[in-house]
């Protein structure tokens, strides 16, 4: 085995366990109360067997599996104060007034158990659960009024003399406190008083936590921290306690490598180590979302949880990478140097700086931006023990935190010092080359060399002093500069036709003799003696890369530091020259690089700054995560939208049926992995339906339908951020047949086949009757059919006699109107003249003056008047008139109700076809009042004039 392997692999974890960075601020990731979409408050965290993370919270139990947030409304009434969850994975909650178990995985779904009916009858209240241990004696839960400890089923109470503070379970051993009363221990189903913690009594002790056997580091809300060692009870006089006293104790933990984390009400989370410096102090101003910790716990993979006041945050404590970020005032990061025992960091918005130790963590200082280099810094250089900055505005020399201005050529890019003139040195800006002379123990600015205008990013000396600039889309230059080094007198630009694989897109990288040049089709170097550029095969194979090297650099072990296009690499070099890569720790920097400006800094063999889009990142060697380490993955519940059914699967479900009809599924899944879970990825495969398994996905469920019958089982798994494939979560069913493809179908299908044999033969038996029937029907129908036409025949003559007989009866109608018209004419007629006749007779009776003849004329006369009664005739015409046209009357006034008696009696004459003389007499008018009769009768019947009157009344 390589040296350099077993030291990585012997050494490094052993050294790295437990431990936790001071540089920078490890990966924090903050969920807030809309993200879990429950209370804000957070007072316990417990993680199962199965990885997932539990939290007691003022809405209900809290589930978190990586991807999703699910919330258990335990109670209506009450928030769930504590949670404890034991090696089987049993999940124990406390509440207000209650406490019990929670069972995650039953059949009709999650469900909580309480544990009041075992208490026995003589306890009266169980307040607040506030505490709860898994421990030697079984389950411990602890409020102010009880301890109670269930084991085997039943319950232990044990009550206070006044009233319990809180209690502890340290090194398996069990504490409990009474304010003013003092601490005790359980021992063996006994409560005793611990004798040297007198001096305790009167403080709240709110934490307890060891470091080995027979040590206690006891936490108190007044005065701090207390630690017991070797029988005696002392103040922990050390740093950490000073800042607890300023912060206020919460609660603490004790982390793996002997490490503390204490939660305070004030200032968020303090990581102390056991001599109690502080190695990191967390809060709002780097990262936590809130300052008052209300509970702490480590997951599996040893990293921290806090339940807050006002949320939860996930604190990645094992990786060996952290991150300088805005959280610090440091924005988008271009280039860093360690130089006198300073951090510097250019960034986007300036040069910042900070007082470095790789050991000890500055936690008073924070950065301080360098005034005068606010923009873009681009470059960081020391040469001859000055730091050169290369900025937006021009070139600065840096001292301590001071920038003096030397050039303002914009744009400094880089610098190097030339070879055979170590007195000068070149820099590339937005526009050439710049020469800086070191004369009276400083650099200077001299002149910008002549010749050469192109913006000279990438540049370098090769061994006969030329220069070479590589310029992103324009192309490779050499440069060749005058013996004074201030112009140039050749300039040579190589593309494709000098052996390059394209004209754009190379870049120009210093790793030691011969530099090279990176391109799109790998790594190429420069032929002298042919003048050309060729693939560097030895390198290409070194680095082994997929896509285009952007950025490397060798640290004083020869390890080669990159960065391409998919991310970062080291390549680790071992005793027999060969190099081993490691990329696994930088994929979580995935996409946070910054695009086209990548930069990394090595400083000594344990600090690597890494640029980011919002920062810088920190690499340290010395931390060694198991990047290896196998992870489950689950379905977590499945969805059938056809029958409104949710199924949560457990190991100790068996086979699903599931009918053809309800064929449609939506399987969620998940796994409990926590660094980077948005680089989750799952794929999913089906036993006797799928082929291949499918392409790797985030999404994290999957929705089936249509299934043909069959026994199925749906298999997923995930992938992480590191490429670990985890364990494959499975869930079995089968799709019945649908009803016309079961074995029930089959049965009736025979049973339908056996009767439909006995309707044929039926069928058959009874056709021979039938046909001797039909002959008797169809005779019977033959006389049927004469018989019905002979009665059609005798229906149609009679409907032709009743037509005549009405066609006669209508005839005599008319014959009658037109009688009993002709007769009221005569009697008019007859009338006239006997009126005029009496008119004479009158006009003689005054002329003659014999008295008889007078009298006479007078008898004759009322005869004559009497003869010619108008009114009485006219009545007696009337009502004959009315009786034979009175359905004709009646059809017109349903019709027509604005006729009046007279424009019915005109219609009636006009039906009659009696002329306007014959009407004009028998309505006693004019012609001319007849025709105006006629035309308003029209405008009545709302008929135009080139209908004829007589035809629609005779049509009516």
């Amino acid at each position: 085995m390589k040296k350099t392997l077993l030291i990585l692999i012997l050494i490094f974890p052993l050294l790295g366990i437990g431990q936790v960075k001071r540089i920078g601020v490890p990966n924090i990731l903050n969920y807030t109360k809309a993200a879990y979409n429950a209370g804000t408050q957070n007072w316990g965290v417990a993680q199962d067997p199965n990885g997932f993370m539990y939290f007691a919270n003022n809405d209900g139990l809290l589930r978190f599996d990586g991807l999703n947030w699910d919330l258990f409304q335990v109670s209506t009434t009450s928030a769930v104060r504590s949670v404890c969850i034991d090696d089987e994975g049993v999940i124990y909650i406390g509440l207000d007034d209650d406490f019990g178990i929670f069972e995650t995985y039953s059949e009709s779904g999650p469900v909580f158990h309480s544990l009041l009916d075992k208490l026995p009858d003589s306890t009266i209240e169980t307040d607040i659960i506030w505490k709860i241990y898994n421990t030697q004696y079984g389950i411990v839960f602890q409020s102010y009024q009880n301890i109670f400890i269930y084991n085997n089923g039943a319950i232990q109470t044990i009550k206070p003399e006044e009233a319990f503070s809180y209690s502890f379970y340290v090194n398996k051993r069990l504490f409990f406190h009474e304010p003013g009363v003092g601490l005790f221990e359980y021992i063996n189903g006994f409560v005793n008083k611990v004798p040297w913690a007198e001096e305790l009594q009167n403080n709240e002790i709110l934490s307890m936590v060891s470091f080995f056997e027979n040590h206690l580091l006891i936490g108190t809300a007044q005065e701090g921290w207390f630690e017991y060692k070797s029988g005696k009870l002392e103040k922990w006089d050390v740093p950490a306690n000073e800042q607890v006293k300023k912060d206020i104790l919460f609660c603490a933990i004790k982390l793996s490598g002997n490490n503390l984390a204490i939660g305070t009400i004030l200032n968020g989370l303090i990581i102390a180590d056991s001599d109690g410096n502080i190695i990191q102090q967390l809060n709002r101003d780097n990262g936590l979302q809130n300052n008052t910790v209300l509970s702490l716990n480590t997951d599996h993979s040893g990293n921290l949880w806090l339940g807050l006041d006002n949320g939860i945050d996930y604190i990645e404590l094992n990786s060996p990478l952290s991150y300088i970020s805005s959280e610090e005032g440091i924005s988008t990061g271009y280039c860093s140097i360690v130089h006198n025992n300073i951090l510097y960091l250019g960034t986007n918005q300036g040069l910042f700086a900070k007082p470095f130790s790789p050991t000890v963590q500055n936690t008073t200082e924070s950065f301080e931006l360098i005034s005068g280099t606010e923009g873009q810094v681009w470059s960081l250089k020391v040469i001859d023990k000055q730091l050169f900055c290369g900025h937006h505005l021009g070139t600065f020399i840096i001292n301590g935190k001071k920038a003096t201005q030397i050039s303002s050529e914009p744009g400094g890019w880089t610098f190097i010092q030339l070879t055979k003139s170590p007195e000068l040195a070149i820099g590339g800006n937005y526009s050439g080359i710049s020469l800086y002379h070191f004369e009276e123990n400083q650099w200077k600015f001299k002149q910008k060399i002549k010749g050469f205008s192109e913006s000279s990013r990438f540049l370098t000396e090769d061994n006969n002093g030329n220069i070479w600039v590589s310029h992103g889309t324009r192309g490779v230059f050499r440069v060749r500069l005058n013996t004074r080094r201030d112009s140039a007198i050749n300039v040579k630009k190589y593309s494709t036709n000098d052996g390059l694989p394209q004209d754009h897109l190379n870049i120009l990288l210093n790793i030691g003799d011969p530099w090279i040049i990176s391109t799109v089709d790998g790594i190429y170097i420069y032929n002298g003696a042919t003048d050309r550029f060729e693939k560097d095969q030895s390198r290409n194979e070194m680095f082994d890369l997929d896509d285009r090297l952007k950025y490397v650099e060798e640290d004083i072990q020869g390890n080669y530091w990159y960065i391409t296009e998919s991310g970062v690499g080291v390549l680790l070099k071992n005793d027999d020259g060969s190099y081993t890569k490691l990329t696994t720790p930088f994929k979580q920097l995935n996409n946070k690089l910054v695009q086209e400006w990548e930069f990394l800094y090595v400083h000594g063999t344990d600090n690597v700054f890494i640029a980011t889009e919002d920062g810088f990142a920190h690499y340290s060697s010395r931390i060694v995560a198991s990047y290896n380490q196998p992870f489950p993955s689950f379905i977590t519940s499945v969805d059938i939208p056809n029958s409104d059914t949710v199924i949560f699967p457990n190991e100790l479900q068996t086979q699903f049926e599931f009918p053809f009809q309800k064929n449609a599924f939506r399987f969620h899944f998940s796994a409990p992995f926590y660094p980077n879970p948005e680089q989750l990825e799952f794929s999913y495969f089906i036993d006797n339906y799928s082929e291949a398994w499918s392409p790797w996905s985030s999404d994290n469920y999957r929705d089936i339908n249509n299934l043909p019958e069959n026994d199925y089982k749906f298999r997923v798994k995930a992938r992480n951020s590191f490429g670990i494939e985890s364990e494959e979560a499975s869930f079995s069913f089968v799709i019945t047949p649908p009803w016309h493809r079961s074995k029930m179908a089959i049965y009736v299908y025979i049973f339908i086949l056996f009767i439909l044999v006995l309707i044929v033969a039926w069928i058959i038996n009874r056709r021979f009757e039938k046909s001797r029937k039909e002959e008797r029907k169809k005779h019977e129908k033959t006389l049927r059919k004469r018989e019905k036409e002979f009665k059609e025949q005798s229906l149609v003559a009679e409907k032709e006699i009743i037509r005549l007989k009405n066609e006669k009866l209508e005839a005599e109608k008319l014959a009658l109107d037109k009688e009993l018209a002709n007769q009221t004419l005569s009697i008019v007629n007859k009338n006239k003249f006997l009126m005029k006749i009496n008119q004479e007779l009158k006009q003689v009776a005054n002329e003659t003056s014999d008295g008889a003849l007078k009298t006479k004329m007078a008898i004759l006369k009322k005869r004559i008047e009497k003869e010619i009664d108008n009114q009485h005739q006219k009545k007696i015409f009337e009502s004959y008139f009315e009786e034979v046209h009175a359905d004709l009357f009646n059809r017109l006034k349903d019709k027509f109700p604005q006729l009046s008696p007279k424009d019915l009696r005109l219609c009636a004459y006009i039906r009659m076809n009696m002329s306007t003389k014959e009407i004009a007499t028998l309505l006693n008018i004019s012609d001319r009042g007849v025709e105006i009769s006629r035309y308003r009768l029209r405008k009545k019947l709302n008929i135009s004039r080139d209908v004829n009157l007589s035809t629609f009344l005779l049509n009516f």
